[in-house]
């Protein structure tokens, strides 16, 4: 697994029982190994600017709390789920401020604080969000939400995407979910600006023309690379984990574009247009 903090920590798990972080101002990349409590073994991991969340194999959460002062934090903190009762969450995702997650039935929560308690020291509400509309047998089983809470997508079981509309600061849970068509996708990632996927046979691709008006964006394009697991830095800095298990960062550069030269038919071009190519690390 890995996952980015801020653009700061790339947090690496392996084999469930081992967790490392590597700090991407450190030229030489060198891995730190991170004490986990012991009888956890993660599933899951999702880092922000303050706080790392692990979800096990049991479907109970850790909280590391991290500072300025320690950036990789001191010791994990059980979370209290007694409000779920006998659900069992599945994935999770941290934004700058609220969590989101989905149990084993598919159903969708949101939180407010990525810390254990809030400033009050009161435990935080989940609150339940219905899922889009499947048929039976079809479940969300992933969700991911923008370093800065403004997007939300989610993959369900058949590798369909979703897209939460609507979300904003006086909604922050949003108001509807739109299928995003064109990709049978394994992994989804977002940075601050856009979304990122992994299809199910490696490849990858990149959502283009992404806003708080148009949160769905317009269409797919696949770069180069094939992966086993892939996470994207607040600034879409791609990390990945390579068929062969070492991990590349990728590289880009940006292609000035002539205007003077006729306008291409399909999509306009974009700023967004790059280089691309990865460096094993």
């Amino acid at each position: 697994m890995l996952t980015f903090v801020s653009g700061t920590f790339l947090w690496l798990a392996q084999s469930r029982k081992d967790l490392f972080c590597v700090w991407d101002q450190d030229g030489e990349l060198r891995p730190t190994s991170i004490p986990l409590l012991p009888d956890v073994e993660f599933t899951h991991l999702s880092a922000c600017r303050d706080a790392l969340w692990g979800l096990d194999t049991y479907g109970r959460v850790s909280i590391r709390p991290l500072s300025p002062s320690c950036p990789t934090g001191l010791n994990w903190t059980h979370l209290d789920l007694s409000q779920l009762g006998s659900v069992r969450l599945v994935t999770l995702s941290c934004g700058s401020q609220n969590i989101w997650a989905i149990d084993s039935r598919g159903v969708v929560y949101f939180r407010v604080g990525t810390q254990p308690l809030n400033p009050s020291m009161m435990l935080p509400a989940w609150i339940h969000i219905e899922p889009p509309e499947q048929p039976v047998g079809v479940q969300l089983v992933s969700i991911q939400t923008s370093p800065n809470d403004h997007l939300l997508w989610a993959l369900d079981n058949r590798g369909s995407v979703f897209v939460r509309t609507g979300l904003s600061h006086e909604m922050p849970v949003g108001t509807a979910w739109e299928l995003v068509p064109g990709l049978a996708v394994r992994q989804l990632v977002l940075s601050s600006h856009t979304v990122w996927v992994r299809c199910v046979n490696g490849d990858l691709a990149r959502r283009y023309g992404v806003s708080e008006r148009n949160p769905a964006g317009d269409y797919w394009k696949k770069i180069p690379g094939n992966v086993n697991w892939l996470t994207v830095t607040p600034e879409d800095e791609l990390w990945a984990v390579t068929r062969a298990g070492g991990l590349s960062r990728r590289l880009t550069k940006i292609l000035p574009q002539s205007f003077c030269e006729p306008a291409p038919s399909g999509p306009a071009p974009s700023r967004d247009d790059v280089d691309d190519e990865w460096e094993l690390i």
